[in-house]
């Protein structure tokens, strides 16, 4: 099941997993093998083309090192201030 239905929670959940993605300095191709999808699938996630599976959310969140919520509503101040400490 895919987590984002509507196409508008898809484009901004896409744009701020490729921002935290940049923040974090990690490239397409690590996350993607990390996640076991192609480079192409989590490029179209990231552009909000397709959806993302909650599994996969949840999945992304460990590999970022973050709460899957922050990627949902994401916040660079906030994310700043979690990567310092």
């Amino acid at each position: 099941m895919l987590y984002h239905q509507r196409k508008s929670e898809r484009l901004q959940l896409g744009k701020n997993i490729k921002s935290i993605r940049g923040m974090k300095g990690l490239p397409l191709k690590y996350v993607a093998n990390e996640l076991g999808m192609s480079i192409s699938n989590l490029s179209n996630i990231e552009n909000g083309i397709t959806g993302i599976e909650l599994k996969n959310l949840l999945k992304l969140a460990t590999i970022f090192g973050v709460e899957h919520q922050q990627i949902q509503v994401f916040n660079p101040d906030k994310l700043m201030q979690l990567t310092v400490l």
